[in-house]
Order: C-alpha cells, then structure tokens, then sequence
C-alpha cells in the first residue's frame, strides 16, 4: 500500500488519527514501522478533503494563470495535450463570454429602438425582419429591372 514510500525516502504521511479498517488492523501500521507516520491533532471546521477539493477544482485555473505568465507547461508538469485542452477551453469560454456581452448590447438598442418606436420589442423586430424580406425580394428583383430598363432605353 505505501510501497511509494521507498523511492522517495523523505516522504511522511501526516494523519490527524490512527485509522483501523473494518477488520480492526491498523491501516498506517506499515508506515508506523518505518517511522514515516506524524500524527496530527485535529481542528474543528476544517476539512482536509474540503481543502483538496478546492485545489483540485482549481487546478485547471491554477495552470492556465501560470501558462499566461510565462511559465512553460513542462514547468508545470503538464503534458502537451492538457495544455492544448485547456488553452482551447479557455478560448471557448472567451468567445462565450464575447458572444453574452454582444447579445446583451443588441437586447438593448432593440428596447431601445423599440421604445422610440413605441412598439413592444418583439413587435418591432418582427417589423424590421418584414422590412428587410420586403428588401431581399427588391434585391433579387435589380437584374429583372436592369433588363426592363435596357430593353426600354434600347426600344426608343
């Protein structure tokens, strides 16, 4: 279970208690016997599994804060294709980000376009939607209407 522990002979395993498993056996006995183990004393409110938590949540964060300031993903200990995976999704949620504020500007000049108009907004933006139909139909129309004219101008 702790056989980590022989490659990397500094390394102590910090525990507020002595665990047993259901059987009764001491779980940390192993690291015990090597004198590997520090008991330390419990604070209440604190949770050691709520703090990893919160850096594991983060940790993407973490990286790409770092990835911004200079540092190099193999610094970070990062492989290539994380940081591809992060880079790309923080670019999505830019673009996201980019696509809300726009959505929110256009909502507003349609109020406002519709208050001085004095039309509710779903009103007015299904009169501009006429409006521009009315427009593509006379666009698909100008070489119809180019004909006519030549034909005329060549008739006199």
């Amino acid at each position: 279970m702790f056989s980590y522990m022989l490659l990397l002979p500094s390394l102590f395993y910090y525990h507020s208690y002595a665990d047993a498993s259901g059987a009764g056996k001491d779980v940390y006995e192993y690291v015990k016997s090597v004198g590997k183990f520090k008991e330390t004393r419990r604070t209440d409110g604190i949770s050691t599994s709520d703090i990893i938590m919160r850096i594991i949540k983060d940790y993407n964060q973490y990286v790409m804060r770092n990835l911004d300031r200079g540092y190099t993903r193999k610094e970070l200990g990062v492989s290539y294709v994380k940081e591809k995976r992060l880079r790309m999704n923080m670019g999505l949620k830019k673009l996201q980000e980019r696509v809300k504020k726009q959505q929110e500007k256009v909502g507003k000049k349609i109020q406002t376009v519709g208050k001085i108009a004095g039309m509710h907004p779903n009103e007015w933006v299904e009169t501009l939607i006429g409006w521009l139909l009315d427009f593509s139909r006379c666009l698909k129309m100008l070489p119809q209407m180019g004909t006519a004219i030549r034909d005329r101008i060549q008739d006199n």
